[in-house]
C-alpha cells in the first residue's frame, strides 16, 4: 500500500446519512472495515454526503502555535487519547502505543470533512480507522437531527427500545436477558445505535457500525419505542422519569464535543426533542428475568396507552 494518484471512493449509508470516503492508498475496506460491509454501498445515492473521510497515509503536522489541548482522556483509548484544536479545525489523535505509531484525524469545526493520517502497518489489525470515522460520524450528524448514543438497543417487530447506563451497570446483561425471556426480540446494536428525527416528529433507532465488543452490524432500524437507564440494585423497581429528569438521565450518553457550543447545543436539543417524544424510565435492578419482565411490562403499558 503506497501512496498514489487514483483515488477510491467507497460509500456507506449509516441512519440513512451517507458516509464519503477517500482512499489514496490502496487499502481494502472491507478488510480495514468489517464491520462496515453491511451498510457499505454499490453504488453512491443522490443526496449530499454527511460526512467526508479522506485516508492518507501522510504525517499530520500538530506541531501548531494555536492548537489547545480539549482532552487527553478517553473512555475507550484511557490517557492515549488528545483532542486538540485550533482556529478552524479540531485533530483527534490516539498516541502511540509501543511499537505502534500516533493516529491522527484533522477535522473541519462542523465535522463534514475529515482527513485521517493512519499508519498502514497496523491498518488490518486495528480498530482505530473505524473509531476514527465515528468521532467524525457522531459530530457531522448532529445537524442533520441525528445522534448516537452509547446504549444497547433491542427491537420486538418493528420497536427498538434502548438501555443506557454507566459503563459496567449492566446494559448488554439486560440486552441479552430480553433476549432470553421476551420471545421475538432481537439485539439491533450494543454500544452506538444512532437516533434519528424526522421532520413529521418519528424518531427511530438505527443499527451502526459500532457496536463494542459484541458483533452486532445491523443495517436496520426500529421505531424508537422506550428509553430506560439502568441502575444496578438490590431489588428492582421501574419509575418513570419527565421534564428535567428525563433530560439528565439521557444526557450523559449523547455523543458530542463538550467543548464546542454550538455542537453541544445542537445535541441538547436533539435531546430535547427525544424526551419530549419518547418515554423515559429509570430501572433498579438485578442481573433476573424479574428485571426483564418489569421493565418489558412498563414499556408495553406506556406504548398502549400513548396508542390510546
Amino acid at each position: 500500500m503506497n501512496n498514489r494518484n487514483k483515488i477510491d471512493i467507497i460509500y456507506y449509508k449509516v441512519a440513512d446519512h451517507i458516509i464519503r470516503v477517500a482512499d489514496r492508498i490502496g487499502i481494502d475496506m472491507d478488510r480495514a472495515l468489517p464491520s462496515f460491509i453491511p451498510f457499505r454501498l454499490e453504488e453512491a445515492e443522490f443526496g449530499p454526503n454527511l460526512t467526508s473521510i479522506e485516508v492518507s497515509s501522510e504525517k499530520c503536522d500538530l506541531d501548531q502555535d494555536d492548537l489547545k489541548l480539549l482532552s487527553d482522556v478517553s473512555v475507550i483509548w484511557e490517557e492515549r487519547f488528545r483532542l486538540e484544536e485550533s482556529k478552524d479545525s479540531y485533530f483527534t489523535s490516539i498516541l502511540a502505543n509501543n511499537t505502534e505509531e500516533i493516529w491522527t484525524m484533522k477535522s473541519s469545526k462542523d465535522f463534514a470533512f475529515s482527513k485521517v493520517f493512519l499508519n498502514i502497518e497496523e491498518v488490518y489489525r486495528t480498530t482505530k480507522l473505524s473509531w476514527l470515522i465515528m468521532v467524525s460520524f457522531g459530530q457531522a450528524c448532529l445537524n442533520s437531527r441525528t445522534l448516537l448514543i452509547h446504549a444497547s438497543v433491542v427491537t420486538k417487530g418493528n420497536l427498538g427500545y434502548a438501555f443506557l447506563g454507566k459503563s459496567g451497570t449492566g446494559k448488554s446483561t439486560h440486552s441479552r436477558l430480553w433476549l432470553s425471556h421476551i420471545e421475538g426480540t432481537e439485539l439491533l446494536n450494543d454500544d452506538n445505535p444512532a437516533i434519528r428525527i424526522f421532520p413529521n416528529g418519528e424518531t427511530f433507532i438505527y443499527g451502526t457500525p459500532w457496536s463494542g465488543k459484541t458483533h452486532c452490524y445491523k443495517n436496520k432500524k426500529a421505531q424508537l419505542a422506550g428509553i430506560t437507564r439502568l441502575e444496578q440494585a438490590p431489588q428492582n423497581s421501574f419509575k418513570w422519569k419527565s421534564g428535567s429528569e428525563a433530560f439528565v438521565a439521557v444526557l450523559p450518553s449523547g455523543s458530542a464535543i463538550r467543548w464546542d457550543s454550538f455542537l453541544f447545543s445542537q445535541m441538547v436539543g436533539i435531546l430535547e426533542a427525544i424526551i419530549s417524544r419518547i418515554p423515559v424510565g429509570h430501572l433498579k435492578c438485578l442481573p433476573d428475568r424479574e428485571a426483564v419482565e418489569l421493565s418489558f411490562s412498563f414499556l408495553n403499558e406506556k406504548r398502549m396507552v400513548n396508542k390510546e
